[in-house]
């Protein structure tokens, strides 16, 4: 009886052993890795909110009539495409003409 009791202490112990080291690893996903280029990410909203702000700024100017507006948005979306590419993400600069 002493014997068996040990063996089944020793299967515990070991069965114990071997589920906390499966636990202690990272669950891997089986969701892809989203791109940094992808419409919400991160790269693109930086982007995007500082082209929208520029544009702000642009249609802000346009309200002052002592205010040089000529080119102002050309120079924003300018800014964007550059933002765009620093963060290599050039496939989704826009036309500026």
């Amino acid at each position: 009886m002493t014997r068996f009791g040990l063996l089944l202490l020793g299967v515990l112990f070991l069965g114990g052993a071997a589920f906390a080291q499966t636990t202690t690893q990272p669950a891997q996903s089986l969701k892809p890795t989203p791109s940094a280029c992808s419409a919400g990410s991160q790269s693109m909203r930086v982007c995007t909110n500082g082209l929208r702000s520029c544009n702000d700024v642009c249609a802000a100017q346009a309200l002052s009539a002592n205010s040089q507006i000529v080119g102002c948005e050309t120079s924003c979306c300018t800014r964007y495409n550059v933002c765009v590419k620093t963060r290599g993400c050039g496939s989704r600069v826009i036309d500026c003409q």
